[in-house]
């Protein structure tokens, strides 16, 4: 007898990592069918993009993207209704994974499922589980997320390409502002042991359309499927040209969250070996959602980049 097929239905948002995850802790999947709109449907060409070139994901099969109208909730059912009829016509096992699309799609897949014995989920990644449900909604489980997942795996599920940078064997690369206090924020970091990967030093590209997005990365870290990318700077901001660095550095931090730009969900930390930093850059940098380590906190930079990807 063959494998028993077990088929994850997952619907597909602007953000990866959530259809990434059960694929991740849960290996009995056998195959995944990505439900998506006119508008995600590059998200979920990336998701299968990333399962073909993850050797840990190639027991996995990834069927044709089905795709929906995000806001007809009776177009989006049907769809969904033929696709849950025509894998049980072929003996398989569903489960229907919830969380991402609009919520008119949740509801349609949720309203397709109903009675039929599919079994649901919904992944939280803010309280760090993985919820089940009964083919009604109603709750039957929790358990937490525990997934490994390293930064080029996370990267590869946002469609970001990491650089080889080229190294010339006769001459060192100039030394930059903030290398110094890198190395410390790396080793501080690796040597905690508490995340799944930490890399120094990351050149990504991503193509968008006609422009191609390349950013520089200081420090990254990954922990149970979420990210942090940590910023390192030394100099002295009183001056224009400080200044001006460092808003460079949160404006950065900031933008790597836009579709437009990298397009990472990820916790941003900037770091400086500055005593102080003036009330107007902690605003700036609280109003982007960049968190600043500087000063006598410098010390516990692990504790504040665990607080960055939750723990």
């Amino acid at each position: 007898m063959g494998q028993p097929q077990l088929v994850l239905l997952s619907l597909v948002g602007e953000q990866p990592i959530p259809n990434l995850l059960p694929l991740r802790q849960f290996t009995h999947y056998t195959e995944v069918q990505f439900v998506a709109s006119a508008t995600t449907r590059g998200v979920a060409k990336q998701l299968q993009k990333a399962i073909q070139q993850d050797e840990t994901l190639q027991h996995l099969q990834a069927l044709k993207t089905l795709e929906v109208p995000p806001y007809h909730i009776g177009d989006a059912r049907t769809k969904i209704v033929a696709a849950l009829l025509q894998h049980q016509a072929q003996g398989k096992t569903i489960h229907v994974n919830l969380t991402g699309g609009t919520k008119l799609m949740s509801l349609a897949a949720l309203q397709a499922a109903y009675g039929s014995g599919v079994t649901l989920m919904y992944v939280s990644t803010e309280e760090k589980q993985i919820i089940w449900l009964a083919s009604d909604g109603s709750e039957q489980s929790r358990e937490p997320i525990q997934v490994r997942v390293d930064v080029w795996q996370y990267l590869n599920a946002h469609g970001l390409e990491v650089e080889t940078v080229p190294v010339n064997p006769f001459a060192a690369p100039p030394p930059k502002e903030g290398d110094e206090l890198e190395k410390q924020v790396y080793d501080l970091l690796k040597n905690s042991g508490l995340f799944d990967d930490v890399r120094r030093n990351l050149h990504i590209r991503k193509q968008n359309g006609k422009k191609q997005v390349r950013n520089e990365l200081d420090v990254v870290v990954t922990r149970n499927g979420r990210m942090a990318v940590i910023s390192c700077k030394s100099g002295n901001v009183e001056s224009e040209t400080g200044r001006r660095a460092y808003h460079q550095a949160i404006y950065e931090l900031s933008a790597i969250s836009r579709r437009e730009a990298a397009g990472i969900y990820c916790g941003k930390v900037l770091v400086s070996s500055q005593p102080e930093l003036p009330q107007a850059l902690r605003d700036r940098a609280a109003e982007s959602g960049v968190k600043l380590v500087y000063g006598a906190e410098l010390e516990n930079v692990v504790i504040h980049v665990l607080n960055a990807v939750g723990k």
